[in-house]
Protein backbone atom coordinates (compact mmCIF):
# COMPACT_ATOMS: atom_id res chain seq x y z
CA UNK A 1 0.00 0.00 0.00
CA UNK A 2 1.15 3.52 -0.81
CA UNK A 3 -0.86 5.43 1.82
CA UNK A 4 1.51 7.37 4.04
CA UNK A 5 4.51 6.95 1.75
CA UNK A 6 6.55 10.11 1.10
CA UNK A 7 8.94 10.43 -1.84
CA UNK A 8 11.64 13.09 -2.13
CA UNK A 9 10.98 15.95 -4.50
CA UNK A 10 13.83 18.13 -5.80
CA UNK A 11 13.86 21.69 -7.03
CA UNK A 12 13.04 20.41 -10.52
CA UNK A 13 10.09 18.38 -9.20
CA UNK A 14 11.85 15.04 -9.58
CA UNK A 15 10.62 11.87 -7.94
CA UNK A 16 12.12 8.39 -7.96
CA UNK A 17 10.46 5.58 -9.89
CA UNK A 18 11.71 2.16 -10.96
CA UNK A 19 10.44 0.54 -14.18
CA UNK A 20 10.08 -3.23 -13.94
CA UNK A 21 12.26 -3.77 -17.00
CA UNK A 22 15.32 -1.90 -15.65
CA UNK A 23 15.80 -3.47 -12.22
CA UNK A 24 19.19 -1.91 -11.48
CA UNK A 25 18.39 1.70 -12.38
CA UNK A 26 16.53 4.22 -10.24
CA UNK A 27 14.91 6.76 -12.52
CA UNK A 28 14.24 10.38 -11.59
CA UNK A 29 10.97 11.48 -13.14
CA UNK A 30 9.42 14.94 -13.28
CA UNK A 31 6.06 14.81 -11.46
CA UNK A 32 3.65 16.38 -13.93
CA UNK A 33 0.02 16.78 -12.84
CA UNK A 34 -0.75 18.01 -16.34
CA UNK A 35 0.07 14.84 -18.29
CA UNK A 36 -0.61 11.11 -18.45
CA UNK A 37 1.55 8.00 -18.41
CA UNK A 38 5.27 7.66 -17.76
CA UNK A 39 7.76 8.88 -20.34
CA UNK A 40 11.34 7.59 -20.17
CA UNK A 41 14.23 9.22 -22.03
CA UNK A 42 15.99 7.65 -24.98
CA UNK A 43 18.18 4.69 -24.11
CA UNK A 44 16.99 4.30 -20.49
CA UNK A 45 13.99 2.03 -21.00
CA UNK A 46 13.57 -1.24 -22.84
CA UNK A 47 10.04 -2.72 -22.84
CA UNK A 48 9.77 -6.21 -21.38
CA UNK A 49 9.02 -9.28 -23.48
CA UNK A 50 5.47 -9.30 -22.08
CA UNK A 51 4.72 -5.62 -22.81
CA UNK A 52 1.93 -4.78 -25.24
CA UNK A 53 2.25 -2.17 -28.02
CA UNK A 54 -0.43 0.54 -28.36
CA UNK A 55 -1.55 3.25 -30.79
CA UNK A 56 -1.71 5.94 -28.11
CA UNK A 57 -0.20 9.35 -28.73
CA UNK A 58 -0.20 12.86 -27.30
CA UNK A 59 1.36 16.29 -27.71
CA UNK A 60 2.90 17.97 -24.66
CA UNK A 61 4.39 21.47 -24.76
CA UNK A 62 6.71 22.64 -21.98
CA UNK A 63 7.11 26.43 -21.89
CA UNK A 64 9.63 28.51 -20.00
CA UNK A 65 12.46 30.98 -20.37
CA UNK A 66 15.54 30.67 -22.56
CA UNK A 67 18.77 29.76 -20.80
CA UNK A 68 19.89 33.40 -20.59
CA UNK A 69 16.52 34.46 -19.15
CA UNK A 70 15.73 37.04 -21.84
CA UNK A 71 13.32 35.16 -24.07
CA UNK A 72 10.83 32.31 -24.34
CA UNK A 73 11.72 28.66 -24.72
CA UNK A 74 9.45 25.71 -25.30
CA UNK A 75 9.63 21.93 -25.27
CA UNK A 76 7.35 19.86 -27.47
CA UNK A 77 6.71 16.15 -26.94
CA UNK A 78 4.75 14.03 -29.36
CA UNK A 79 4.67 10.58 -30.97
CA UNK A 80 5.10 9.24 -34.46
CA UNK A 81 1.46 8.12 -34.55
CA UNK A 82 -0.44 11.31 -35.40
CA UNK A 83 1.09 13.28 -38.32
CA UNK A 84 -0.54 16.57 -37.29
CA UNK A 85 0.85 16.27 -33.76
CA UNK A 86 4.35 15.63 -35.08
CA UNK A 87 4.09 18.76 -37.23
CA UNK A 88 3.10 20.86 -34.21
CA UNK A 89 6.05 19.62 -32.22
CA UNK A 90 8.59 20.52 -34.88
CA UNK A 91 7.77 24.20 -34.44
CA UNK A 92 8.38 24.36 -30.72
CA UNK A 93 12.09 23.92 -30.12
CA UNK A 94 12.49 20.56 -28.36
CA UNK A 95 10.69 17.43 -29.55
CA UNK A 96 10.53 13.76 -28.66
CA UNK A 97 9.41 10.70 -30.63
CA UNK A 98 7.59 8.35 -28.25
CA UNK A 99 6.28 4.84 -28.74
CA UNK A 100 3.80 3.83 -26.03
CA UNK A 101 3.51 0.34 -24.59
CA UNK A 102 1.71 -1.20 -21.63
CA UNK A 103 4.14 -2.73 -19.18
CA UNK A 104 4.53 -3.58 -15.49
CA UNK A 105 6.30 -0.83 -13.55
CA UNK A 106 7.48 -0.31 -10.01
CA UNK A 107 6.98 3.14 -8.50
CA UNK A 108 7.46 4.11 -4.86
CA UNK A 109 8.01 0.47 -3.95
CA UNK A 110 4.69 -0.64 -5.47
CA UNK A 111 4.23 -2.60 -8.71
CA UNK A 112 1.35 -1.77 -11.04
CA UNK A 113 0.44 -3.80 -14.09
CA UNK A 114 -0.17 -2.97 -17.76
CA UNK A 115 0.69 0.68 -17.23
CA UNK A 116 1.10 3.08 -20.12
CA UNK A 117 4.81 3.83 -20.65
CA UNK A 118 6.13 6.13 -23.33
CA UNK A 119 9.44 4.91 -24.67
CA UNK A 120 11.26 7.98 -26.03
CA UNK A 121 13.31 6.71 -28.96
CA UNK A 122 14.45 10.05 -30.39
CA UNK A 123 14.50 13.64 -29.19
CA UNK A 124 16.04 16.39 -27.11
CA UNK A 125 17.10 16.16 -23.50
CA UNK A 126 14.54 16.35 -20.69
CA UNK A 127 14.95 17.13 -16.96
CA UNK A 128 15.90 13.98 -15.08
CA UNK A 129 15.06 10.70 -16.77
CA UNK A 130 11.57 11.54 -17.96
CA UNK A 131 8.06 12.40 -16.80
CA UNK A 132 5.54 10.73 -14.44
CA UNK A 133 1.96 11.74 -15.27
CA UNK A 134 -0.19 12.52 -12.21
CA UNK A 135 -3.25 13.87 -14.05
CA UNK A 136 -6.82 12.71 -13.32
CA UNK A 137 -8.17 9.83 -15.45
CA UNK A 138 -8.45 10.49 -19.18
CA UNK A 139 -11.93 11.02 -20.58
CA UNK A 140 -13.32 9.51 -23.77
CA UNK A 141 -13.11 12.92 -25.44
CA UNK A 142 -11.00 12.46 -28.57
CA UNK A 143 -9.40 15.85 -27.97
CA UNK A 144 -7.53 14.36 -25.00
CA UNK A 145 -4.97 11.59 -24.96
CA UNK A 146 -6.15 8.11 -24.15
CA UNK A 147 -3.56 7.97 -21.41
CA UNK A 148 -3.39 6.59 -17.91
CA UNK A 149 -2.49 8.46 -14.74
CA UNK A 150 -0.26 6.65 -12.28
CA UNK A 151 -2.34 7.60 -9.22
CA UNK A 152 -5.63 6.37 -10.70
CA UNK A 153 -3.85 3.07 -11.45
CA UNK A 154 -2.61 2.75 -7.86
CA UNK A 155 -6.17 3.27 -6.66
CA UNK A 156 -7.76 0.91 -9.19
CA UNK A 157 -5.34 -1.86 -8.15
CA UNK A 158 -6.06 -1.33 -4.44
CA UNK A 159 -2.64 0.14 -3.64
CA UNK A 160 -3.88 3.55 -2.47
CA UNK A 161 -6.90 4.47 -0.35
CA UNK A 162 -8.18 7.13 -0.05
CA UNK A 163 -7.26 8.04 -3.61
CA UNK A 164 -5.28 11.19 -2.85
CA UNK A 165 -1.78 12.58 -3.17
CA UNK A 166 -0.07 15.81 -2.21
CA UNK A 167 2.76 17.86 -3.65
CA UNK A 168 4.73 19.63 -0.94
CA UNK A 169 7.19 22.16 -2.30
CA UNK A 170 9.22 24.35 0.06
CA UNK A 171 10.36 27.86 -0.78
CA UNK A 172 13.89 26.58 -1.30
CA UNK A 173 12.64 24.27 -4.06
CA UNK A 174 12.95 21.07 -2.01
CA UNK A 175 9.93 18.99 -1.10
CA UNK A 176 8.07 15.72 -1.46
CA UNK A 177 5.17 13.82 -2.96
CA UNK A 178 2.89 12.27 -0.34
CA UNK A 179 0.33 9.51 -0.89
CA UNK A 180 -2.90 9.44 1.12
CA UNK A 181 -4.66 12.22 3.09
CA UNK A 182 -3.14 15.63 3.68
CA UNK A 183 -0.67 15.63 6.57
CA UNK A 184 -1.99 18.60 8.53
CA UNK A 185 1.01 18.62 10.84
CA UNK A 186 2.94 20.14 7.92
CA UNK A 187 0.62 23.09 7.25
CA UNK A 188 -0.54 26.31 8.90
CA UNK A 189 -3.63 28.46 8.50
CA UNK A 190 -6.75 27.58 6.56
CA UNK A 191 -7.10 24.86 3.95
CA UNK A 192 -8.67 26.10 0.71
CA UNK A 193 -10.76 23.40 -1.00
CA UNK A 194 -11.70 23.83 -4.67
CA UNK A 195 -13.95 21.71 -6.92
CA UNK A 196 -12.01 20.19 -9.81
CA UNK A 197 -12.72 18.38 -13.06
CA UNK A 198 -13.15 14.63 -12.79
CA UNK A 199 -11.12 13.93 -15.91
CA UNK A 200 -8.14 15.08 -17.93
CA UNK A 201 -6.75 17.98 -15.87
CA UNK A 202 -6.70 19.54 -12.41
CA UNK A 203 -8.90 22.35 -13.66
CA UNK A 204 -11.09 24.28 -11.20
CA UNK A 205 -14.86 24.20 -11.72
CA UNK A 206 -17.18 27.10 -10.91
CA UNK A 207 -20.87 27.60 -11.69
CA UNK A 208 -20.64 31.31 -12.57
CA UNK A 209 -18.01 33.89 -13.49
CA UNK A 210 -18.66 35.71 -10.21
CA UNK A 211 -17.50 32.73 -8.14
CA UNK A 212 -14.54 31.89 -10.36
CA UNK A 213 -10.94 32.48 -9.21
CA UNK A 214 -9.41 35.93 -9.68
CA UNK A 215 -5.94 36.77 -10.94
CA UNK A 216 -4.52 39.53 -8.72
CA UNK A 217 -1.57 41.79 -9.58
CA UNK A 218 -0.02 44.00 -6.89
CA UNK A 219 -3.18 43.83 -4.79
CA UNK A 220 -5.58 44.71 -7.62
CA UNK A 221 -7.99 42.26 -9.30
CA UNK A 222 -6.90 41.74 -12.90
CA UNK A 223 -9.34 39.18 -14.33
CA UNK A 224 -11.63 36.26 -13.52
CA UNK A 225 -9.99 33.07 -14.76
CA UNK A 226 -10.46 29.31 -15.08
CA UNK A 227 -7.18 27.89 -13.74
CA UNK A 228 -5.56 24.50 -14.20
CA UNK A 229 -2.97 23.51 -11.60
CA UNK A 230 0.00 21.93 -13.37
CA UNK A 231 3.15 20.96 -11.46
CA UNK A 232 4.94 20.10 -14.70
CA UNK A 233 5.14 23.71 -15.88
CA UNK A 234 7.63 26.16 -14.34
CA UNK A 235 5.56 29.33 -14.69
CA UNK A 236 2.07 30.79 -14.76
CA UNK A 237 0.74 30.64 -18.33
CA UNK A 238 -2.13 32.67 -19.76
CA UNK A 239 -3.71 33.97 -22.98
CA UNK A 240 -1.32 36.05 -25.05
CA UNK A 241 -3.35 39.29 -25.10
CA UNK A 242 -4.10 39.18 -21.38
CA UNK A 243 -0.47 38.54 -20.50
CA UNK A 244 0.68 41.37 -22.76
CA UNK A 245 -1.74 43.68 -20.94
CA UNK A 246 -0.54 42.46 -17.53
CA UNK A 247 3.15 42.87 -18.37
CA UNK A 248 2.58 46.35 -19.80
CA UNK A 249 0.60 47.42 -16.73
CA UNK A 250 3.56 46.72 -14.43
CA UNK A 251 6.17 48.30 -16.69
CA UNK A 252 7.90 45.15 -17.92
CA UNK A 253 9.56 44.84 -21.33
CA UNK A 254 7.80 42.28 -23.52
CA UNK A 255 9.84 39.69 -25.42
CA UNK A 256 7.97 37.67 -28.03
CA UNK A 257 8.77 34.78 -30.32
CA UNK A 258 6.60 33.36 -33.12
CA UNK A 259 7.12 29.96 -34.72
CA UNK A 260 4.67 28.37 -37.15
CA UNK A 261 1.92 30.83 -36.14
CA UNK A 262 2.35 30.13 -32.41
CA UNK A 263 3.40 33.19 -30.41
CA UNK A 264 4.74 33.22 -26.84
CA UNK A 265 5.59 36.26 -24.73
CA UNK A 266 7.61 36.86 -21.56
CA UNK A 267 8.28 39.97 -19.50
CA UNK A 268 11.78 41.14 -18.60
CA UNK A 269 12.82 43.93 -16.24
CA UNK A 270 15.74 45.46 -14.41
CA UNK A 271 16.58 43.14 -11.49
CA UNK A 272 17.26 46.20 -9.35
CA UNK A 273 13.56 47.14 -9.29
CA UNK A 274 10.90 45.54 -7.13
CA UNK A 275 9.07 42.85 -9.13
CA UNK A 276 5.31 42.84 -9.49
CA UNK A 277 3.45 40.45 -7.19
CA UNK A 278 1.08 37.97 -8.84
CA UNK A 279 -1.41 35.84 -6.96
CA UNK A 280 -4.88 34.36 -6.97
CA UNK A 281 -7.99 34.64 -4.84
CA UNK A 282 -10.76 32.05 -4.69
CA UNK A 283 -14.24 33.44 -3.91
CA UNK A 284 -16.03 33.69 -1.59
CA UNK A 285 -12.71 34.27 0.24
CA UNK A 286 -10.95 37.58 -0.45
CA UNK A 287 -7.56 36.25 0.64
CA UNK A 288 -4.88 36.53 -2.04
CA UNK A 289 -2.43 33.66 -2.38
CA UNK A 290 0.66 35.23 -3.91
CA UNK A 291 3.63 33.62 -5.58
CA UNK A 292 6.56 33.70 -3.18
CA UNK A 293 8.74 36.77 -3.82
CA UNK A 294 11.84 34.71 -4.63
CA UNK A 295 9.84 32.54 -7.02
CA UNK A 296 8.55 35.64 -8.82
CA UNK A 297 11.77 35.62 -10.86
CA UNK A 298 11.87 32.79 -13.38
CA UNK A 299 15.42 33.48 -14.51
CA UNK A 300 18.26 36.03 -14.62
CA UNK A 301 20.92 36.86 -17.18
CA UNK A 302 24.45 35.75 -16.37
CA UNK A 303 25.39 39.25 -15.22
CA UNK A 304 22.35 39.38 -12.90
CA UNK A 305 21.00 42.58 -14.42
CA UNK A 306 17.97 41.41 -16.43
CA UNK A 307 15.26 39.32 -14.77
CA UNK A 308 12.55 37.30 -16.47
CA UNK A 309 9.11 37.25 -14.85
CA UNK A 310 7.37 33.97 -14.19
CA UNK A 311 4.33 34.88 -16.34
CA UNK A 312 4.17 33.53 -19.88
CA UNK A 313 1.60 34.35 -22.57
CA UNK A 314 0.84 32.06 -25.48
CA UNK A 315 -1.47 32.18 -28.48
CA UNK A 316 -2.36 28.52 -27.84
CA UNK A 317 -4.40 29.46 -24.73
CA UNK A 318 -7.77 31.23 -24.90
CA UNK A 319 -9.26 33.41 -22.17
CA UNK A 320 -10.33 32.78 -19.47
CA UNK A 321 -8.07 29.69 -19.24
CA UNK A 322 -4.80 29.96 -17.26
CA UNK A 323 -2.27 27.40 -16.01
CA UNK A 324 -0.75 27.69 -12.53
CA UNK A 325 2.66 26.05 -12.47
CA UNK A 326 5.49 25.22 -10.08
CA UNK A 327 6.38 28.80 -9.28
CA UNK A 328 3.10 29.19 -7.36
CA UNK A 329 3.45 25.78 -5.65
CA UNK A 330 6.53 26.91 -3.71
CA UNK A 331 5.78 27.26 0.01
CA UNK A 332 2.55 25.27 -0.25
CA UNK A 333 1.05 21.84 0.31
CA UNK A 334 -1.21 21.08 -2.67
CA UNK A 335 -3.52 18.10 -2.19
CA UNK A 336 -5.17 16.24 -5.10
CA UNK A 337 -8.25 14.12 -4.32
CA UNK A 338 -9.51 11.75 -7.04
CA UNK A 339 -12.31 10.38 -4.83
CA UNK A 340 -14.07 13.72 -4.28
CA UNK A 341 -12.64 15.52 -7.34
CA UNK A 342 -11.15 18.39 -5.36
CA UNK A 343 -7.87 20.27 -5.17
CA UNK A 344 -6.89 21.70 -1.79
CA UNK A 345 -3.96 23.76 -0.63
CA UNK A 346 -2.49 25.40 2.45
CA UNK A 347 0.67 27.25 3.44
CA UNK A 348 3.51 25.11 4.76
CA UNK A 349 4.25 25.39 8.47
Amino acid sequence: MLAGIVLALSAAALVDGLPHTVPLRLHKLTVDTGSFAILIKEGLYKPSATSQPTNYSEFIQFSGASQDGTGPAEVGITTAYRPYAAKLALSNGWQETIFYVRDDIRFGGVTVHDFLVGNITQGDDLPGDGVAGFSPPASDNEDFSSGQGIVETFCAEGQLSPCEFGIVLKKDGKGSVTFGPMDKSRIKGNVTVLPAMKNDAWQILNSTEADSPILVVDGKPFSHIIPTFDSGGPNVVGPLDQVRKLLKSVGYNITEQTNDQITVALGTYDCARKPARVGFSFPPSNEVHYIDLKANVLNRTADGRVCTANILGTSTVDAPLWSIGQTWFQGRYVQHDLDDNTLSFAELA
